[in-house]
């Protein structure tokens, strides 16, 4: 929905406010503030004001905040991409390198979850997922926006933020405890560890006592988990590894059986990065849609994409252009116990292999261009990325 603040500024005050009309009716008018119409009219305020209070965790694709939808911020959520570093989202075309690392003080335990919900001390993550709320208790201390949840044909994977140290000290901030999976059946609306199948821990350190795995963004496809991940040094600048792509098996892992994850292929910072570049899951196929674009030299872009399939590691390259298409899909919004049914954007790739026509779900929209329309809708501004670049 397009920002509509400016275009209210010289309304007269008799006039019925715009986010009431939105809302579906006025509550001086008729039978007053039910608690259903309160719920209706935050949701428009909000909308109108762009608030960023987060009330629902959705399933993140084109319709996610705009912050991921760019791939610093998937690949390195610790890095600057808005998490950490003041610089936000632009930061993430900056590659940073830093001085040394200097030692640091091992952080106290933590206080187990059953601690702290005794002592009342967490917070509720609410997720949408195959229309019903999830909701995720996490302690007081966790960063709520790095908490995630995916539906799969298993069951719900889901992953807690980790307790952090050195929040003032943003080069140093890491992780004092490992990232972990874990699998809930559908329906099963708690997403707590005592009540879930842990699916795997990932290790704390990635190559030595200073460098530490960041988990990046979730997706399902079909019998694998698909999600980002890096490495991140602590010093007083960080330095991040190259960012990875990796799979887990889920139906191994959900029978108990011991597998880990395996890595599908690296990349940097500059990849899948231009354009309406884009990352999509087949979950039919096992297959994901990698769609990059480059520069052509003549200020445009070429498109090169290509089918990866994730049980054999086999890639093929699509000769034909991959073309997308914005759709709406209705979704839902909790306040407490009410549900309020509103509709989101999503987007859909349609391309051809071997002549058979096919068309899969946006999975991750990493290109700049996704997020320079989407600033353009919400304010209608124009971003330069020129002068983007130039400012790094």
């Amino acid at each position: 929905m397009k920002h509509r603040q400016a275009e209210n500024a010289g309304k007269v005050m008799t006039e019925q406010p715009e986010w009431y009309r939105e809302a579906g009716r006025s509550p001086f008018a008729e039978d007053g503030f039910t608690p259903q119409l309160m719920a209706r009219i935050e949701l428009a305020a909000e909308r109108r004001n762009g608030a960023g209070k987060v009330i629902m965790r959705r399933r993140i694709g084109i319709a996610g905040v705009t912050a991921v939808l760019l791939l610093g911020v998937l690949l390195w959520p610790l890095a600057g991409g808005g998490k950490e570093s003041g610089d936000g989202p632009l930061a993430i075309w900056n590659n940073k390198s830093g001085a040394a690392v200097q030692p640091s003080v091992p952080a106290a335990p933590s206080p187990s979850p059953a601690a702290q919900r005794s002592s009342g001390y967490f917070s509720k993550v609410n997720f949408e997922l195959g229309g019903l709320k999830y909701v995720m208790s996490l302690p007081i201390d966790r960063d709520e926006r790095s908490a995630q949840a995916v539906e799969t044909p298993l069951g719900i994977v889901w992953s807690p933020p980790p307790p952090k140290a050195d929040y003032l000290r943003p080069g140093y901030t890491r992780n004092t405890e490992p990232y972990a999976l874990y699998l809930t059946p559908k329906g099963h609306t708690d997403l707590s560890a005592e009540s879930a199948q842990r699916l795997y821990t990932f290790p704390l350190y990635a190559g030595g006592a200073q460098t530490y795995f960041a988990l990046g963004y979730l997706f399902s496809a079909g019998d694998y988990l698909v999600f980002t991940n890096g490495a991140y040094t602590v010093g007083e600048v960080k330095q991040h590894s190259p960012g990875k792509i990796s799979a887990l098996d889920l139906r191994k892992a959900s029978a108990g059986e011991v597998t880990v994850p395996f890595d599908l292929f690296t990349f940097n910072s500059s990849d899948y990065s231009l354009d309406h570049a884009f990352i999509a899951a087949d979950p039919d196929r096992n297959e994901l849609l990698l769609v990059d674009y480059k520069e052509d030299g003549n200020g445009g872009f070429i498109q090169h994409s290509k089918l990866y399939e994730i049980t054999t590691g086999k890639s093929d390259v699509l000769p034909e252009t991959v073309t997308t298409e914005k759709k709406k899909r209705p979704t839902k919004v909790h306040y407490g116990e009410l549900s309020i049914t509103t509709e989101e954007d999503y987007y859909v790739a349609h391309y051809e292999v071997n002549g058979e026509k096919r068309t899969v779900d946006i999975s991750m929209a990493t290109g700049e261009q996704w997020f320079y329309d989407w600033w353009y809708d919400e304010h209608g501004e124009k971003i330069d990325a020129s002068t983007i670049k130039k400012k790094l």
